[in-house]
């Protein structure tokens, strides 16, 4: 276990759960950290015991967005360039590394996810939140543009004119909206969240997760070429998933007729 008092990490039967643990301050990260959380994915390579990661928080809020308070706290005027240079080490720096983590990625959300707390939860695979929480853009109620990813993930998954909406207007989002338009996975009862994010996260680390690494690269890393060469990009992963250990096991538990036990591999 690590326990630096804002990030705890602990690894239990393959999922590697990452807690945002400063509840008195709503869960926001500072850039140190994201600097943590992306230390703790990147060193999953997809090969190893960790085969799923689940991120959750303590306390009523999942993430109220960046610190900002205390990234300005005692700073004088800053330097041309500190801005892109604190975004690239920090909140979108961690976004990246989850968009590219070879396992797979589970968020379970609640309360209120803010800005890069929202983009958090959302640039995961998979997202499960309580019918409490609520999803909230503030960039334009601060008079800032939006960052870590939050131009690219939200039309990618809602739309332009939802993004639109979120974006622009700083319309709130609950929980129940958020799945029906496909911001989030699921909604659960508060009481139900941790049991059942945990149980998704079991659920792919038992997973072939050789291959789902492969299907997530397509999925999220879609060639601009169109068709043709999405079909090549696809062989490419055939080609090296059919040699895995575990489509070998997936066939024999066919012929068998029993539920197939994958190593990962």
């Amino acid at each position: 276990m690590t326990n630096d008092a804002a990030i705890v990490a602990t690894t239990d039967g393959g999922i590697l759960t990452l807690t945002l643990n400063r509840p008195d301050k709503g869960n926001a990260l500072r850039s140190e950290d994201c600097a943590a959380l992306r230390n703790q994915i990147a060193a999953v390579d997809g090969g190893g015991h960790v085969r799923a990661i689940l991120i959750r928080a303590e306390g009523r809020h999942f993430c109220a967005g960046a610190d900002l308070v205390s990234a300005n706290a005692d700073r004088g005027k800053p330097r041309i360039g500190h801005m892109t240079r604190g975004l690239e080490v920090g909140a979108h720096g961690l976004i990246s590394t989850i968009w590219h983590c070879p396992v797979p990625t589970i968020s379970a959300v609640r309360g209120k996810a803010i800005g890069l707390g929202l983009h958090l939860a959302v640039v995961c695979d998979f997202v499960v939140a309580s019918t409490e929480a609520s999803f909230i853009e503030l960039f334009c109620k601060r008079a800032f543009s939006v960052d870590s990813g939050g131009s690219f993930l939200l039309p990618r998954l809602i739309g332009v004119r939802r993004a639109r909406q979120m974006l622009m207007r700083g319309t709130p989002v609950d929980a129940d909206t958020a799945a029906t338009w496909g911001l989030i996975d699921e909604t659960v009862a508060p009481e139900s969240l941790d049991e059942t994010a945990s149980g998704r996260a079991a659920e792919l680390a038992a997973g072939p997760t050789f291959s789902l690494t492969h299907t997530k690269a397509l999925l999220n890393n879609p060639p601009l070429a169109g068709l043709d060469a999405t079909l090549s990009q696809e062989a490419a992963s055939v080609e090296a998933t059919i040699r895995s250990a575990d489509f070998k096991e997936g066939l024999r538990a066919f012929i068998e007729r029993r539920d197939p036990v994958f190593s990962g591999t």
